[in-house]
């Protein structure tokens, strides 16, 4: 009987000492994983599921990664309009090797990079993104169109502008402000904006009060649309082809229509929404840093 008790004592003594290894190397892992830190594969996971999720992301898409290695693991997360080489050298700065750009990296919509190969700019942006072993995620089409949210661009523009009580309730492009003359609104716009470049069609005195606001490069098609809408006075782009857009409304003042444009610059029209994405962000990622490097105004005036 003795020996039965000690066999059991041992094989008690065996199992709970067997239970503390497990215990301790579960916990010893789990500490590995968290010092580890999340992978840009992982970050961008995250973002899919706050932006409608599989099926939301289950078509063709700009949406996807543009340099580097998903399994990479993230040190901190830069937002920008396009990641040029300032926001590259600030990036690593920083210590952010996660940039998530609103617009291509390389130069065409789908960065595609065969016809560059041979290309001195395009080889010595490439070497010093390879170089840092920054990984790059382009966020365009779901940012603007996320299922049962506004656009963030959108929503970006109107804090910056502070013109979301403005905002038409029925569509998010058109905005009723108070009456105003478009020489008054381009300098506020390009006060609000910080703007260098500020281009705009049309007679400075004209008063306007309802206008469409298209951020970017939405096309001739959308801007004719636009300044067809009922009572739109003036249309505000981002930027627009000269034979499209832009001669329409050269047409539409030549015809003694009551019309006006005014042409903020792409990056200018939309950056302030890449700020938004950091905000964003930051509502449901705390263990890694966020931050918006803006792109910035590429013109200047002589």
């Amino acid at each position: 009987m003795k020996n039965n008790f000690n066999s059991i004592n041992i094989f008690h003594i065996l199992h709970f000492t067997f239970l503390l290894f497990l215990m301790f190397t579960l916990l010893i892992k789990a500490q590995q994983n968290e010092l580890k830190g999340m992978t840009a594969g992982e970050v961008i996971n995250l973002i899919k599921s706050h932006t409608g999720g599989s099926d939301a992301w289950n078509y063709n898409t700009v949406d996807n990664f543009k340099t580097g290695n998903p399994e990479t693991i993230v040190t901190g997360i830069v937002t920008t309009f396009t990641p040029t080489m300032e926001v590259l050298a600030q990036a690593v700065q920083n210590n952010c090797n996660l940039i998530i750009s609103h617009e291509p990296t390389f130069y065409n919509n789908t960065d595609e990079v065969k016809w560059l190969e041979n290309d001195k700019v395009y080889k010595t942006k490439l070497d010093f993104i390879n170089k840092h072993n920054i990984v790059i995620w382009r966020f365009h089409d779901h940012w603007h169109n996320t299922p049962g949210k506004p656009d963030g661009i959108m929503v970006g523009m109107m804090d910056t502008l502070k013109w979301k009580s403005y905002q038409s309730a029925d569509e998010q492009t058109i905005f009723n402000l108070p009456e105003m003359t478009v020489k008054e609104l381009a300098l506020y716009l390009k006060k609000q904006l910080k703007i260098k470049a500020l281009r705009v069609i049309g007679d400075p005195e004209l008063k306007v009060s309802k206008i469409a606001f298209l951020p970017g490069a939405w096309g001739g098609t959308a801007h004719v649309k636009a300044l067809e809408k009922e009572g739109v006075q003036l249309l505000l782009v981002g930027e627009s082809n000269e034979w499209e857009g832009i001669a329409y409304i050269v047409d539409a003042i030549g015809q003694k229509r009551n019309q006006a444009m005014i042409l903020l610059g792409h990056v200018t029209s939309e950056e302030s929404g890449m700020n938004e994405c950091a905000k964003w962000l930051k509502s449901f990622i705390s263990d890694l840093p966020i931050k918006f490097i803006p792109a910035g105004e590429p013109f200047w005036q002589p």
